[in-house]
C-alpha cells in the first residue's frame, strides 16, 4: 500500500513540474502592461518604478512601425504642470507599445515659440515637438519639419482620422507638416446665482447675441454682478464676427475684410454693449481675465473654453457654474477653433521611432485616455461622445458647428489677430469710432498679408 502511495505521489508531481514547464514560454512573452496614469497632483519628473498597472479602459495597442534600434528621441511643448503630467503619462503608455523607444522629455513653459526658433537655428531642436500655426509658418516651407505623409501611409493613419477642420492648418502643397494634438473652442460660461439674483432665466442652448445683451442689460442694472466680460480679444471676438456672416480675411487668405459691413455690424453690436455698460472687460472688474470674473463671482457671463472645468475645480471649487453652446447671431451659429499640433524635426536621427511616437500619441487609444483627465478635446471626431463633464460637452458643441473655423489666415496669422485685438482696444479707450478702428485695422492687415 506504502509502495502504490508512493508512486501516485511521485506521479502527481512529475506532473505538476511538466504543467509549470508548459506554461512558461508564453507568459515569459506577454505583451508589457500598460501603466496606470497616476492621479498624484505634484508632477513626476521621471518616470516611477512602480509595478505597471493594466487600466481596463485601455485597449493596448501595438507600436504604429517598426523603429531604428536604439532609438533616443526628445520630446517638447509648452504647458503648465497639468499639462506635463498629462504628456508624462502619455510617454509612459507609449513605452508599452514601443519599449524599445526612449522618449526625453523636455517641456519649455515659456517663450517655445522663440526658444524652438533658435534652437532649429542652432541645429539643437528636440526630435519631436509641438507646432502652432506660427511655427508652422516657420518652418514647414522650408521643410525643417518633417512631411509625414510616407510614414502615415505605412501606418496606417490618415488625415481623415481627425475632425476635418483641424487639418489644413497643418498642410502646405499637397504636404501634411504636423498632426493636431488637441482642441478648443468657445462656449458661453455663466453663474446662475446672477441670474436668480435678477429675475431672469438660465441661458439656454438656442440662444442668440440679443437674448445674451438683453440679460447682460439686466444684471448690470440690477448693480450686483457685471452683465457680459469680454476683453480687447480678436478670439472672443470672432464668434460674433462669423455669426453675422463675416471673416477677417479672405479663403485664399490674400485679401483682409476688416472694413467689411459684417465685422462692422459685429463690432458696432459689442462696442453699443460697452457703452450702455451691460459690457465689461477684466480690468473693469479688478481681475485679469474673464475666467477668473466669473470664478470671483464679479460678472454673470463670459466666452471661455474647456479650461474652465479645471479652473474652476481647482482654483474655485465653491462657485456654481453652467455653460451652454455659443449664442447665435443674425446670420448663423459659429464658433472659434484653437488647435495645436505636434511635428517632427526634419533632421532627427531617428525619424521613424520619432513617427511612431507622433502616431500614437495623436492616435485614437491616447487620445481617448486624455480626453478623460478633462484637460483637451480628443481630436478625432468619433471620440467627442467620451467628455463626461456637462459643461465641458456644452462649450465643445461649438466646434463641432459646421460653420466653426480655426483662426488660420496664412503665415501672418498673429498679425491679422492683432490688428483686430488693437482695434477693439481702441474703441474700448474712446480713442477712435467703429468705423475708424477697423478701417486702421484694414490696412493693417492688408499691409501683412501682401507681403
Amino acid at each position: 500500500m506504502k509502495t502504490k502511495i508512493s508512486l501516485v505521489s511521485l506521479l502527481i508531481i512529475v506532473s505538476m513540474i511538466l504543467a509549470a514547464c508548459g506554461t512558461a514560454t508564453p507568459e515569459a512573452t506577454q505583451t508589457p502592461m500598460v501603466e496606470e496614469p497616476t492621479t498624484e497632483v505634484p508632477v513626476v519628473e521621471e518616470p516611477t518604478a512602480e509595478e505597471p498597472v493594466v487600466e481596463e479602459s485601455v485597449t493596448q495597442g501595438t507600436c504604429p512601425l517598426t523603429v531604428e534600434d536604439g532609438a533616443v528621441i526628445t520630446f517638447s511643448g509648452w504647458g503648465d504642470e497639468s499639462e506635463q503630467k498629462v504628456y508624462r503619462d502619455s510617454i509612459e503608455r507609449f513605452k508599452s507599445v514601443c519599449p524599445t523607444v526612449t522618449v526625453n522629455y523636455t517641456p519649455v513653459p515659456s517663450d517655445f515659440q522663440t526658444k524652438m526658433k533658435a534652437q532649429m537655428a542652432g541645429g539643437t531642436a528636440p526630435d519631436v515637438f509641438y507646432v502652432d500655426d506660427q511655427l508652422m509658418t516657420a518652418f514647414a516651407p522650408s521643410e525643417q519639419i518633417m512631411p509625414l505623409d510616407d510614414l502615415m501611409a505605412e501606418a496606417g493613419v490618415s488625415t481623415d482620422d481627425f475632425i476635418s477642420s483641424l487639418m489644413p492648418i497643418y498642410q502646405l502643397n499637397g504636404k501634411t507638416y504636423a498632426l493636431p494634438k488637441d482642441w478648443g473652442t468657445l462656449g458661453l460660461v455663466y453663474l446662475p446665482e446672477a441670474f436668480a439674483d435678477a429675475g431672469i432665466e438660465e441661458p439656454t442652448a438656442d440662444w442668440t447675441w440679443e437674448d445674451m445683451r438683453a440679460a447682460a442689460k439686466t444684471i448690470a442694472e440690477k448693480g450686483n454682478y457685471g452683465g457680459f466680460c469680454m476683453g480687447a480679444d480678436w478670439a472672443r471676438f470672432l464668434p460674433f464676427v462669423l455669426s453675422y456672416g463675416g471673416s477677417y480675411v479672405s479663403s485664399d487668405h490674400t485679401t483682409a475684410l476688416l472694413d467689411s459691413p459684417e465685422v462692422l455690424e459685429a463690432a458696432s453690436f459689442v462696442a453699443g454693449m460697452f457703452e450702455e455698460g451691460s459690457l465689461v472687460r477684466p480690468v473693469d472688474v479688478s481681475t485679469g481675465w474673464c475666467g477668473e470674473a466669473i470664478g470671483l463671482k464679479a460678472v454673470a457671463m463670459t466666452t471661455e473654453g474647456g479650461w474652465m472645468v479645471n479652473t474652476m475645480k481647482n482654483t474655485y471649487p465653491d462657485v456654481e457654474w453652467k455653460a451652454v453652446v455659443i449664442p447665435a447671431g443674425p446670420v448663423k451659429r459659429a464658433d472659434v477653433i484653437f488647435v495645436n499640433g505636434i511635428g517632427i524635426n526634419a533632421a532627427t536621427q531617428y525619424p521613424r521611432a520619432a513617427a511612431a511616437f507622433l502616431f500614437y500619441v495623436t492616435g485614437y487609444e491616447n487620445q481617448a485616455e486624455i480626453v478623460k483627465t478633462g484637460f483637451a478635446y480628443s481630436t478625432h471626431p468619433e471620440q467627442a461622445d467620451l467628455i463626461v463633464d456637462p459643461n465641458d460637452k456644452a462649450i465643445a458643441q461649438g466646434g463641432l458647428l459646421p460653420d466653426s473655423v480655426v483662426a488660420y489666415w496664412g503665415p501672418n496669422t498673429g498679425k491679422v489677430n492683432d490688428a483686430v485685438s488693437q482695434a477693439l482696444e481702441r474703441i474700448f479707450l474712446g480713442d477712435q469710432t467703429v468705423e475708424e478702428a477697423f478701417a486702421q485695422a484694414q490696412i493693417e492687415a492688408q499691409a501683412v498679408l501682401s507681403e
